[in-house]
């Protein structure tokens, strides 16, 4: 947290026109005790198992009354439950939801498209697929109705150029295919049927919104090489023990084999996007959200952690300086094994310096002009920032870029 609180420190003085009002505070601080909950209806669809002509979809709509910003962060979330009905609903992510509104955020959590044991049966596999795909669109729904309804009536004005995109489980899955697929991807017959049958691939932009971050909480994907470059980087929970959604690979609820966690943070690595994984080591599916002294506090400081690299990509990276002067520097590898390469295209020789996620300085120094490898002395793997400024102009002349040690 320090680490943010010197990044403010550096940055947020008189003269500088800010992202939005949202980024003067962090998102790890707990400062909005008054949550409001609204229920609104989204949408209305067909009912999957055919008993009734449609099914309403409501969501839930959290906001806190002493939160005064102008403009505030927006995530939408969706629940777990297997895709069955009869196992989860929108409710299961109000614990969560309440979190992160008295952490700044507005939050919808969302009902989608589910099968009914006691309505249908047993699924089918084609129609589990069905279900997964309409769930995307369902998605896709709220997404729309929040644009519509941004800032009206009970809807708080919210920023739908940084969304972040957050599920557990079933909501994992549907979340991670709606923002890793895309029309430039090669589907299996059987999936692209199911989206033929269903309106199609949504667009993966707009100028409505922009998906900005994913947090995949113990979810799965039919393919990792739907994650392409330029993709919204991803934050990740998992047990590795998990039997229903596999760490690592396997028939997620016993229908169809997905990539867990692990070779999603791998793919997303080498296409070089963020991700930041959390592994529970000996964690299950559900036991590792329960509210038990062996993973409770664990997880809390880890939604810290996530707060803090979504809070950087919203803020920092989006902050406009008017004062300051962004170097002509780039940090080639922001995946680190153990040197830095470091261009420098400035006509003069800059300062650095590197810092923790606590904000402690780790190493200091002088980068000379041009190309060069900076060797990291960092012994634990985590992520860290790279700081250079100019001497010459009291530091008016700056860059900084996060990157991802393995402590190789």
């Amino acid at each position: 947290m320090r680490l943010l609180h010197f990044f403010f420190g550096l940055i947020l003085i008189p003269g500088i026109i800010r992202a939005q009002d949202y980024c003067e505070t962090l998102f790890t601080d707990n400062q909005f005790a008054s949550v409001q909950k609204v229920e609104m209806l989204y949408d209305r669809v067909e009912d999957p198992t055919g008993y009734y002509d449609s099914i309403n979809l409501y969501l839930d709509l959290y906001y806190s009354t002493e939160n005064t910003q102008e403009i505030q962060p927006m995530m939408i979330l969706l629940h777990g439950g297997s895709f069955i009905t009869e196992l989860g609903n929108k409710a299961g992510m109000e614990e969560i939801s309440r979190l992160m509104v008295a952490k700044g955020f507005v939050v919808a959590s969302i009902s989608y498209t589910t099968w009914s044991f006691l309505l249908g049966g047993a699924p089918t596999l084609d129609q589990i697929v069905d279900v997964v795909t309409k769930s995307m669109r369902d998605l896709q729904s709220a997404i729309e109705f929040v644009v519509e309804f941004n800032g009206q009536g009970q809807f708080p004005e919210v920023d739908m150029q940084n969304l972040v995109l957050g599920g557990a489980s079933a909501g994992a899955v549907t979340m991670l295919h709606r923002i890793y697929i895309d029309e430039d991807n090669e589907l299996p017959d059987f999936l692209a049927m199911a989206f033929e049958n269903n309106g199609g691939i949504f667009p993966s932009h707009s100028e409505d919104y922009r998906i900005a971050y994913g947090l995949n909480l113990s979810g799965g994907i039919l393919d990792t090489t739907f994650i392409d470059e330029d993709e919204p980087p991803l934050i990740s929970v998992h047990g590795d023990l998990d039997s229903t959604v596999f760490y690592e690979f396997g028939p997620a609820s016993g229908f169809i084999d997905l990539y867990g966690s692990k070779p999603i943070d791998e793919r997303l690595r080498n296409q070089s996007i963020a991700s930041y994984l959390y592994t529970f080591k000996g964690g299950g599916h559900t036991d590792i959200y329960e509210d038990i002294p062996l993973y409770r506090d664990p997880l809390l400081s880890v939604m810290d952690t996530a707060l803090n690299l979504i809070h950087h990509d919203l803020c920092l990276r989006t902050n406009t300086l008017a004062d300051f002067k962004i170097a002509d520097v780039r940090l080639v590898n922001t995946l680190v094994n153990r040197d830095l390469v470091i261009e420098n295209e400035e006509k003069q020789g800059m300062k650095y310096r590197i810092v923790d996620m606590w904000g402690r300085t780790l190493q200091i120094g002088n980068l000379g002009v041009g190309k060069q490898r900076l060797a990291f002395q960092a012994d634990l793997p985590g992520y860290y920032a790279l700081q250079v400024f100019s001497s010459r102009d009291g530091g008016m002349t700056r860059y900084q870029q996060m990157f991802f040690f393995h402590g190789k």
